[in-house]
């Protein structure tokens, strides 16, 4: 079973993340701030995956995926789950830290895919 951190202020996408990485068998944390989110992470609790929704109050996910790289580089995995879907967009989000992307609205089959990719199947 995976610890997985969902940062994401809209409740509803939250609510619908972690039923579907539930289902999926992970232990699943949510908070709906970057600083939330920044304090778990900076007290040394360890997540397996994090799904970062770029745009969040005050602390966006761009400065908390930074933050987390400086502390921790590549050990933690980051998924950007974003609406935003223009061109060069994608490429912002990964130049941030983030490992991955996937755009909203968020389906199954994707979070599958990622969940596989960075943990072997899950």
């Amino acid at each position: 079973m995976a610890k997985l951190l969902v940062v994401e202020d809209n409740l509803v996408n939250q609510k619908l993340m972690r039923k579907i990485l539930e289902s999926l068998n992970n232990e699943v944390v949510c908070v709906s701030t970057g600083e939330e989110a920044w304090a778990l992470i900076s007290s040394q609790m360890q997540f397996d995956l994090i799904f970062l929704d770029m745009h969040l109050p005050k602390m966006d996910g761009f400065e908390l995926a930074g933050k987390i790289k400086l502390l921790f580089g590549n050990q933690t995995k980051i998924i950007a789950v974003t609406a935003m879907a223009m061109s060069g967009d994608k490429e912002k989000v990964l130049e941030a830290g983030c490992d991955d992307y996937i755009s909203k609205p968020i389906f199954i089959n994707e979070i599958k895919e990622v969940l596989s990719k960075y943990l072997g199947g899950n």
